[in-house]
């Protein structure tokens, strides 16, 4: 059924919602608001009924009128970009002053123009479209197409895929990601890539190991939380007199401690500039193996993808909490080892 839900009623000129009872002219199949229809007693689109021509049919025309010159896409008249393409429209050139076809051809340039704004398109973004604009068919390899990616990739699809473009395209694999910077491992749960999320948080729970030691030091050199401590845990004393007892901040322990901060400081710029690369690779190599399953198992492709990727706030809580546990492991291991 035709859902005439934003066209406007022929005798009111309101636009009709989904809760109006509409009622069609039984020749041309103009619509009207039921109370309206009443109030005129018969269908007042002289035009077309002179014309012998359908309401739809008019109505179609005149909402495809513009066309994408670069792949036959219909367009709205309104519309900056092409949805499938990615192309800039007629209208996109009227709005920010750009030469139309005919000036373009008298323009001394308009070869250079023309090749310039032919390399600037794939990388143009349609804010519009949860796929930026860019071909839906376009392939990032023999299985995954950009639509794959979308599906696969769920939310913010604005901010990964035009880097996923330039890291296949420009083979560019440096780009910031602020979230990675921080948490990496939380930036990696998020994302269900739980592999790589464990891996850092191991990684950076023994880097972090010589700065836990010491905090975990001069935290006990307080004598009222010493003393608090020890009373509630009696069996730990031993520990911290001998914890006290060691010189962490002067000679190889320093080092150590030394060496492991630059190297989380390192960590830090890493994960910030190539976490995009990582989750790119794993959602390329993910989405290709979901879709060969899907595909011949008979499954519904974009209902696998999605299913298999996006994001997962449950994993992240995981994460967190095991971040947590970590800390008790760390502070357990220092007093294990003195």
């Amino acid at each position: 059924m035709f859902d005439y839900t934003g066209c406007e009623c022929k005798s009111c000129g309101k636009k009709f919602t989904s809760e109006d009872d509409i009622v069609v002219c039984p020749e041309c199949g103009t619509p009207y608001h039921r109370e309206c229809f009443k109030k005129e007693g018969k269908c007042i689109n002289t035009e077309l009924h002179e014309s012998h021509k359908s309401w739809k049919e008019t109505h179609e025309e005149q909402k495809t009128g513009a066309v994408c010159k670069k792949c036959g896409n219909s367009l709205k008249d309104d519309q900056l970009f092409c949805d499938k393409c990615g192309a800039p429209s007629d209208f996109f050139f009227s709005q920010g002053g750009k030469p139309d076809e005919a000036a373009r051809e008298e323009t001394p340039n308009a070869e250079n123009i023309d090749r310039a704004m032919e390399n600037i398109y794939p990388f143009m973004i349609n804010f519009s479209d949860p796929l930026c604009g860019f071909n839906p068919d376009e392939k990032y390899d023999d299985t995954v197409t950009v639509r794959d990616m979308g599906d696969f990739v769920g939310s913010n699809t604005h901010y990964y895929l035009p880097k996923f473009r330039n890291m296949r395209h420009l083979n560019l694999k440096l780009s910031m990601n602020f979230p990675a910077m921080f948490f990496p491992e939380l930036y990696f749960a998020y994302r269900k890539m739980p592999l790589a999320a464990v891996l850092v948080l191991i990684l950076r729970t023994i880097i972090s190991f010589p700065a836990m030691a010491i905090s975990t030091q001069a935290m006990f050199e307080d004598e009222m939380y010493r003393t608090m401590l020890t009373r509630m845990y009696p069996y730990i004393s031993e520990f911290v007199e001998k914890l006290l007892s060691l010189d962490l901040t002067h000679g190889a322990f320093m080092t150590l401690y030394n060496f492991t901060n630059i190297l989380e400081f390192a960590g830090i710029f890493i994960f910030a500039g190539f976490a995009n690369y990582i989750y790119y690779r794993h959602s390329l190599n993910k989405a290709s193996q979901i879709k060969q399953q899907a595909l011949s198992s008979g499954g519904n492709v974009s209902f696998a993808l999605k299913q298999g990727g996006g994001v997962s706030a449950a994993m992240l809580i995981l994460f967190i909490a095991l971040e947590i546990v970590m800390q008790f492991v760390s502070v357990a291991a220092v007093f294990l080892l003195v």
